[in-house]
């Protein structure tokens, strides 16, 4: 028996693709894994909900700027080393999978003092302070882009980190029908994508000739009474990503940020994207992830500005009669195989 522990808190852009190696893997009766986070984050509900065993970890933030949390945050890092090394030893824990961050710094060290296997995935193209710190200690890190770290040894680029359940029904995905009318998918995330829901929410009059099939997420629901009185738009609260599927399968254009997971995604299934990153994010990732989207597969971006509303008109008015010509699911699972093939 192999013990894994999972470890990443924070946002579901990183939790999600730990949930899809557990999905990959968990067939098989010789791993048993336990997930590390906090206990008031959503990995704390994604853990209850697949039955993993969860154990509490809290973690301090260093922040590149001047920061009165700064004095005493680190601290909490340090403290929790300890209960790092012991929880590796009380779970007998062989191998430690990451998806980088600050908040993995305690179990990174109390792992460095106790030289178990730590393998971590990079999903964006920048790496943040704290993932260049780590990548020291690892034994190897898998990367969804290429970058001049790639030696195929230590550093390997695996691609996305995808969710198996995003195929449960595969026999059904492979069946696609032309739409009479352009599908166009909102998949802007919670977090930070309110102006992209008001700037859509003054053009919908204007465009009752396209299809929209809208996900709020939970921070946007009070748009709810805006977009339900419009024929032309079907509405989601949350998504599960076995019903994901049969929206990406029908949608030929989607409106998104910029997180990695989402962009594959949408690329696997076929969906041209018209792509407003996220322009405060971290290491400036999700504006780096957008360009390599449009040099390397023809996505449109947009920056948030005082005409973003027009843009988005303008572009759907381009796009209207397009129609997605096929899926590109040949190496959904390379990700995935690939980690199995080196950590197992």
């Amino acid at each position: 028996m192999k013990n894994i522990a999972l470890t990443w808190w924070w946002t579901g852009g990183h939790i999600f693709p730990l949930l899809s190696i557990y999905n990959y893997l968990k067939n098989d009766k010789e791993l048993h894994f336990i997930w590390f986070g906090d206990e008031d984050g959503l990995e704390a509900e994604i853990a209850s909900k697949n039955a993993i065993h969860f154990e509490h970890i809290p973690s301090g933030k260093i922040r590149r700027y001047f920061d009165m949390r700064n004095f005493f945050e680190p601290l909490k890092n340090l403290s929790w080393i300890f209960w790092g090394i012991y929880f590796i030893l009380n779970y007998k824990i062989d191998i430690i999978i990451s998806k980088w961050g600050f908040v993995w710094l305690s179990l990174c060290l109390a792992w460095a003092l106790l030289r178990k296997k730590v393998y971590i995935h990079e999903s964006d193209t920048a790496s943040w302070l704290a993932n260049k710190i780590i990548s020291r200690f690892a034994t190897k890190i898998f990367y969804t882009f290429p970058n001049e770290k790639i030696d195929g040894v230590k550093h390997i680029v695996s691609g996305q980190i995808l969710n198996p359940e995003l195929l449960n029904n595969v026999d059904k995905v492979w069946e696609l029908e032309e739409n009479e009318k352009l599908e166009v998918l909102v998949i802007a995330g919670s977090q930070g994508s309110t102006i992209i829901f008001e700037n859509l929410k003054s053009i919908l009059n204007n465009l009752i000739d396209i299809n929209f099939t809208i996900i709020l997420w939970d921070k946007n629901l009070h748009f709810r009474t805006d977009f339900e009185k419009y024929n032309n738009v079907t509405l989601y609260d949350f998504i599960s990503q076995e019903e994901l599927w049969e929206i990406y399968k029908k949608t030929d254009i989607a409106l998104s940020r910029a997180g990695a997971t989402t962009l594959w995604e949408l690329y696997f299934f076929g969906i041209h994207t018209i792509i407003i990153p996220l322009e405060w994010s971290a290491q400036n990732h999700q504006v780096l992830n957008a360009k390599y989207f449009q040099e390397t597969f023809g996505s449109d971006i947009l920056k948030e500005s005082d005409k973003l509303n027009l843009e988005i008109f303008r572009l759907l008015g381009k796009y209207k009669d397009l129609r997605k010509s096929g899926l590109n699911m040949k190496n959904f699972f390379y990700s995935l195989e690939k980690i199995k093939e080196e950590i197992l």
